[in-house]
C-alpha cells in the first residue's frame, strides 16, 4: 500500500538557489547522510533526466528516478526501475514568497515488499522535516556564494 504525503513550508532562501540544489542530484551524496550515490545516467542537461540513487538505510538499496524539469519551478518525478520501491513519484513545486520560497512537496511512496507501518510513517513523514532542513541549509550555502 502506498503512501501519500504533502507538505507545504516556506524556506527562507532564494528560489533559483533552492531550485538548483534540487536539480544538482549528482551532489545529494554531499549533503543527505542516506544517499551514498547518484548519477545521471540519461538526459544531462535537459529537461528530462534519468537518475540511479544508492540509498543505505538498514541495507543497501538503488532505484532509478526520471525528472521532468520545470526550470525554477517545478521539478516533477516517477519510479523508473528499482529494487527496494515499487511507488516513488512526486513533485516539488516552488513559488515566491515574503523573504524566501514557498514548497509545496508532495509524494507518494509503496514499497516492493512487506513494510511494518512505523517504518513506513519514519521514512515518509518523520525525515522529512530533516529532509527540508538539509535542501534549505544547501542552498543558503550556494547563495552565500553567489
Amino acid at each position: 500500500m502506498a503512501s501519500q504525503i504533502q507538505r507545504e513550508r516556506e524556506f527562507k532562501v532564494a528560489q533559483k538557489s533552492l531550485y538548483q540544489v534540487i536539480i544538482d542530484f549528482e551532489n545529494y551524496k554531499t549533503f543527505l547522510p542516506e544517499v551514498v550515490g547518484s548519477t545521471i545516467v540519461a538526459g544531462k542537461g535537459t529537461e528530462k533526466v534519468r537518475v540511479r540513487f544508492e540509498i543505505e538505510m538498514m541495507k543497501r538499496f538503488a532505484y532509478d528516478l526520471e525528472f521532468n524539469l520545470f526550470p525554477e519551478k517545478e521539478v516533477h518525478w516517477r519510479l523508473v526501475e528499482s529494487d527496494f520501491f515499487k511507488t516513488n513519484q512526486g513533485k516539488w513545486i516552488l513559488s515566491p514568497h515574503q523573504v524566501g520560497t514557498w514548497v509545496k512537496y508532495e509524494l507518494e511512496v509503496g514499497f516492493g515488499f512487506l513494510v511494518p507501518g512505523w517504518i513506513t510513517k519514519k521514512l515518509t513523514e518523520s525525515n522529512l522535516p530533516q529532509m527540508f532542513d538539509k535542501f534549505e541549509t544547501r542552498a543558503k550555502e550556494i547563495q552565500n556564494h553567489d
